[in-house]
């Protein structure tokens, strides 16, 4: 049973759309829920359902249609790279679609090397969230989504795909007659045999809120390879840790032969920190649209101090981690250059975390004191506590995932989503004693440090359980003082 409170959100957005949908009288939109993890073909969707035939029962059933999708592995073993319906090698989605899974860090939909993982054909729109794709691998572009229809994708991961053969775009491809949209997503660890580690666009896209760390193009832009008379629009997103063999490590737009006012532009974002032989974060014509902080600049048009650019050659990011929020995003450090820096953010970062009206920060990631629920982070008693644990065992260590059940309860689980290691509580007895109280139970003897911090006053309190202890329920009905 999916408990997760990102679940029933998305579950409760579906549902609206659903019925919205069947008010209209030429649409006769379907909810398929997926049943099982493994990949077959050999049935109809119903109580014994794959991922693979509730898309071929969505790409038959004309109309938009819904896929829920909870936490799971998800991985293909169909073979028949090559196949356009569906029912060999990659998912194509034939017809329009919303698939929602229960989040990121639970719902994995994987390629298992034997092809890309979605196609989007030209004249669908598709609109995917809170779900993982990776280990995509096809000898041509889109390692991970080739696109040529309209593609929304919210909350996501992209991370592990590759080309071949001189393929571009090993995380995205989207191109021909298609928009691309990317919202609080980060793709990560993708390579591309040619050109666009991360992206390659030949047709309009917006990213906002969303990061691109960490991926590789044998040739030309480690982040984004951007065709000529592309529009590309980065809003409050971070590019860094991308490489490349060739120049524009970062962004690699095409040289137009004839002026053109089409092109890839930043606005309050980060270009900084990639690497490329030897403009390291951008070559060609890439323009700003004001309160950027760029490493190396020498290659970009028109990146300046009048439209409030910043040329800092670090950043200083922390590590692509789970901070909070649907995706993994990089921090901003203490005495980082982009803090506080911007005026014309978006009204939330990658996380969710508000961002101030005027003086927010540059790139993906705002920093801030209230409580950002996901990933390592329960926000708890109306989002005043955040609760985290971080654990050890004899042979590894890492961050609890946390799951919410109520406003004042949740659960964390360390190696995979069906194994609840520990529940935890934050009540409100200020009325009895004056005191938040703290209730922890748990199901483990790994050591484990829970930390609570009342987000309003600063106050942390901590609770071990040493190695090899079983773990003994905590009871603390005077954690915090701190009433109101």
């Amino acid at each position: 049973m999916i408990r997760s409170t990102r679940w029933t959100l998305a579950l409760g957005a579906t549902l609206v759309a659903v019925t919205a949908l069947a008010a209209a009288p030429s649409a006769r939109a379907s909810v398929y829920t997926v049943t099982r993890t493994d990949d077959t073909a050999d049935g109809a969707c119903n109580t014994d359902c794959s991922l693979r035939e509730a898309i071929l029962a969505a790409n038959a059933n004309h109309g938009p249609d819904v896929i829920l999708l909870p936490a799971g592995t998800y991985t293909l073993t169909l073979a028949g790279a090559g196949e356009d319906q569906g029912a060999l090698g990659d998912l194509d989605l034939r017809d329009d679609l919303t698939l929602v899974g229960a989040s990121a860090d639970t719902t994995v939909i994987d390629g298992g090397q034997l092809d890309r993982v979605f196609d989007v054909l030209a004249g669908v729109h598709a609109e995917i969230s809170g779900v993982t794709i990776r280990n995509g691998r096809v000898a041509g572009p889109g390692g991970g989504i080739r696109n040529a229809g309209t593609l929304d994708l919210s909350a996501s991961v992209i991370s592990g795909n590759a080309t071949t053969q001189g393929g571009y775009g090993g995380g995205i491809s989207s191109g021909g007659s298609g928009t691309l949209t990317l919202v609080q997503t980060t793709l990560n660890g993708n390579v591309a045999d040619g050109g666009g580690g991360a992206l390659a666009l030949s047709a309009p896209a917006t990213i906002s809120e969303s990061t691109l760390s960490g991926n590789h193009a044998n040739l030309f832009g480690g982040g984004l390879y951007a065709y000529a008379k592309t529009q590309v629009l980065f809003a409050g997103s971070t590019i860094t840790g991308n490489t490349s063999v060739k120049t524009g490590g970062g962004i690699y737009s095409e040289l137009d032969p004839f002026l053109s006012v089409t092109q890839p532009e930043l606005r309050d974002s980060i270009l900084a920190g990639n690497s490329g032989s030897p403009q390291r974060d951008c070559a060609g014509p890439v323009e700003s649209n004001g309160y950027n902080l760029i490493g190396d600049a020498s290659d970009c048009k028109d990146f300046q101090s009048g439209h409030h650019d910043l040329v800092v050659p670090d950043p200083k990011l922390g590590p692509l981690a789970a901070n909070g929020g649907p995706t993994p995003t990089h921090a901003l450090l203490a005495g980082s250059p982009a803090l506080g820096q911007s005026s014309s953010c978006n009204a939330a970062d990658q996380r969710g975390q508000a961002r101030p009206a005027t003086g927010c920060d540059i790139g993906a990631f705002q920093t801030g004191t209230a409580c950002v629920a996901g990933g390592p982070n329960l926000c708890l008693s109306g989002g005043r506590f955040r609760v985290s644990v971080q654990w050890r065992n004899h042979q590894t260590s890492g961050g609890g995932h946390a799951v919410s059940l109520s406003g004042d309860s949740g659960y964390f689980w360390f190696t995979g989503p069906t194994n609840v290691e520990l529940t935890v509580k934050v009540l409100n007895g200020c009325g009895l004693n004056h005191k938040y109280w703290v209730f922890i139970g748990g199901m483990t003897n790994v050591e484990t440090t829970f930390t609570v911090t009342d987000t309003r006053t600063g106050t942390i309190k901590t609770y071990l359980n040493k190695l090899d202890n079983t773990f003994a329920t905590t009871l603390d009905t005077g954690a915090f003082a701190t009433c109101p």
